[in-house]
């Protein structure tokens, strides 16, 4: 972390309240591989990744996890949503405006931070080009 830049994962980047995930589970974009499932929901009507001056905290991407006890003791729990913390935190730079709900499954427990990150990366963009096909 401490060599990885300014990338900083505050609050204003996370989904807290049960009525932030319901909305993005009922009207969001569902996307499922095979280390978590994930579903997107754009914010605005921009998906263009940010640049710039146009990185204000409150537009960027926001990140909620639902891990069940199906995947493990709450200590693998914890573990996994570290990584998936840590990625989302690595790539967020890039990503739009969207809230994003991940639902590791248990192959996520082997999974390294690396290849989560691919994962995030490749089903942000697939999720994004199927919101873009249905409009």
């Amino acid at each position: 972390m401490a060599g990885d830049g300014d990338f900083r994962f505050p609050s204003t980047m996370r989904l807290k309240k049960k009525d932030e995930f319901i909305r993005v589970f009922r009207k969001g974009i569902a996307w499922k591989g095979s280390y978590f499932s994930l579903h997107l929901l754009p914010r605005t009507g921009d998906l263009l990744p940010r640049t710039g001056d146009e990185l204000s905290q409150d537009a960027g991407p926001r990140l909620g996890m639902v891990v069940t006890r199906k995947v493990g003791s709450a200590v693998e729990r914890n573990r996994i949503k570290r990584k998936i913390r840590e990625a989302f935190r690595k790539t967020a730079h890039n990503l739009p405006a969207v809230d994003l709900v991940i639902r590791p499954n248990i192959s996520c427990k082997e999974a390294t931070e690396t290849l989560i990150t691919r994962s995030l990366v490749k089903a942000v963009k697939t999720a994004l080009e199927s919101v873009k096909e249905r409009t």
